[in-house]
């Protein structure tokens, strides 16, 4: 079993939400606001749904978890995403790196299960296009389970999520975010605001 830990009915609700509702654009291209706690972002050759809900509601704590689901958008070829070009911008500007698999298997046990209820708040793709599938692959897993991924190919039939950890020395301000993932070609660039 991975880091999915969801439930049926209550992720049924959430989604269902999420994707009933009408996106704002915000003054970022290409990134739409899905409520307070939901961005959309869709480029040439990625797309991402960005669920910062429990991390909203723990302001404070050391680490920051977010959901994010990835899905490939170019038909033509598969979109590469490296566990090392994945950051958030802290509201000081501080560069903060994706936790890695090492770091975050020190910290599982305390890590466990605050990422089980920040999965409950995190959106997925998998119901916006019937044609995509589960991709299997993600950045962490839990020691017993399966391997993580340091680099995810995906293409645009597949979706992959699960949550970002990331440590946050000081602690997660309130203020505004930004979560960047460099591509090949292209630099994502998704603001979020925790208060």
């Amino acid at each position: 079993m991975s880091m999915c830990f969801r439930t049926g009915l209550l992720i049924s609700c959430i989604v269902s939400s999420w994707t009933c509702s009408s996106a704002v654009p915000t003054d970022v291209p290409g990134v739409s606001a899905v409520g307070d706690h939901v961005r959309r972002y869709e480029g040439a050759d990625l797309e991402v749904v960005l669920g910062t809900g429990y991390a909203a509601g723990h302001v404070g704590e050391e680490y920051l978890f977010v959901g994010a689901t990835l899905a490939g958008t170019n038909g033509e070829r598969m979109t590469t995403v490296d566990r090392a070009e994945i950051s958030v911008r802290t509201p000081d500007r501080r560069k903060i790196p994706l936790l890695s698999q090492e770091d975050f298997r020190e910290v599982y046990g305390k890590l466990n299960v605050p990422a089980r209820l920040a999965e409950a708040f995190s959106p997925t793709m998998l119901d916006s296009k019937p044609t995509r599938r589960p991709c299997g692959d993600w950045f962490f897993e839990a020691p017993t389970d399966g391997i993580a991924r340091d680099v995810l190919t995906i293409s645009s039939v597949e979706v992959c999520d699960g949550i970002l950890f990331f440590h946050v020395p000081g602690g997660v301000q309130p203020g505004r975010w930004v979560l960047e993932i460099n591509l090949e070609e292209s630099v994502v660039e998704i603001p979020f605001f925790l208060d």
